[in-house]
């Protein structure tokens, strides 16, 4: 046997053996290193999403109590009390006549989440999330006492949901017969851990109302004195014109971002509501602001002031 295949023979002996070792290494050592690896990677992401989900939980928690915090009661024979009391409270307050006040149906809403959760958690599937109280108050008062009222229900601090505001106007607009109804809520067994406010506790302001209180859009002011009777016309046998002198602007009213003027026709008792660019015939409605409204007849602008009919019109320059 010559030098080089000892040679060879030594080195292939030398690599089948560190070809066996690698392998027992990696088998052994290694691939359980990996393992431990990848099981500390697994198990530390499931505590970072654990600790969100704390975190989460408590903010939600949180915020849950907020909502608690701003309810009438954990039940229904307290908060159908406490929903009575304030409602009639504030009422009296404002010096209604004909004060009534009272409740209407509940309804129990369950968890719209309940699709989440399986059979077995039964108790979770079933759980109501909360149940919706109505309520409804009436009187009768003058225009202040009837905006004051809507006011005073929704700066009340407990959770509610305005449903409808009805006004009958009468006297001429000197009376009102007013009704609110609402929704409150309540979730069962959580109880407020603090007091609300009392009704009345802080005085209703007609900020940025004042004018609609003091012209009371309601009110058709009296006539105006006859004047001298006008010349006998011609009888023309084209099609009679529009009546605009019996058509009164009664109000004016300026919104966020709506503008409204209300007509009433004084001699069959019609009213109408126009907005920008709605006409009444052929005279179209341009602006409106403070007590009068500008219209657009043909190429003619002019100003009506509210409580004169639309045949008294100022002309408006271009």
């Amino acid at each position: 046997m010559t030098r080089i295949v000892r040679i060879i023979l030594v080195l292939t002996v030398i690599s089948a053996v560190g070809w066996l070792g690698w392998r027992s290494v990696r088998g052994g050592y290694l691939s359980k290193r990996a393992d431990l690896q990848q099981q500390i990677v697994s198990i530390t992401g499931d505590v970072d999403r654990y600790r969100a989900a704390v975190r989460e939980h408590t903010r939600i928690q949180d915020e849950l109590r907020h909502y608690v915090d701003r309810t009438l009661g954990a039940d229904l024979e307290t908060v159908d009390h406490q929903l009575r009391s304030r409602l009639n409270r504030i009422g009296e307050v404002l010096g209604l006549e004909a004060l009534s006040v009272g409740t209407g149906r509940t309804r129990q809403l369950a968890s719209p989440a309940r699709s989440q959760f399986s059979r077995r958690q039964s108790e979770l599937r079933d759980e109501l999330d909360f149940v919706e109280v109505e309520a409804w108050i009436s009187g009768q008062g003058d225009f202040d006492q009837a905006l004051r009222l809507v006011g005073g229900v929704a700066a009340e601090p407990w959770l509610k949901r305005l449903g409808q505001v009805r006004l009958q106007p009468k006297d001429n607009g000197q009376r009102f017969a007013i009704t609110v109804r609402l929704v409150t809520l309540f979730l069962p067994g959580r109880s407020p851990s603090g007091t609300l406010d009392g009704p009345g506790a802080n005085p209703v302001s007609l900020e940025g109302y004042e004018q609609l209180a003091a012209r009371n859009p309601f009110h058709v002011p009296s006539p105006p004195p006859p004047g001298p009777p006008p010349a006998q016309a011609a009888v023309a046998r084209a099609r009679p014109s529009f009546p605009f002198g019996k058509w009164f602007l009664t109000g004016v009213a300026s919104g966020p971002g709506d503008i409204e003027v209300w007509l009433l026709n004084r001699e069959s008792g019609e009213s109408r509501r126009l907005a920008v660019g709605d006409a009444l015939e052929n005279m179209m409605l341009t602006a409106a602001r403070g007590d009068a409204a500008e219209f657009r007849l043909g190429e003619t602008r002019f100003r009506v002031v509210v409580g004169r009919p639309l045949s008294d019109r100022v002309p408006v320059a271009e």
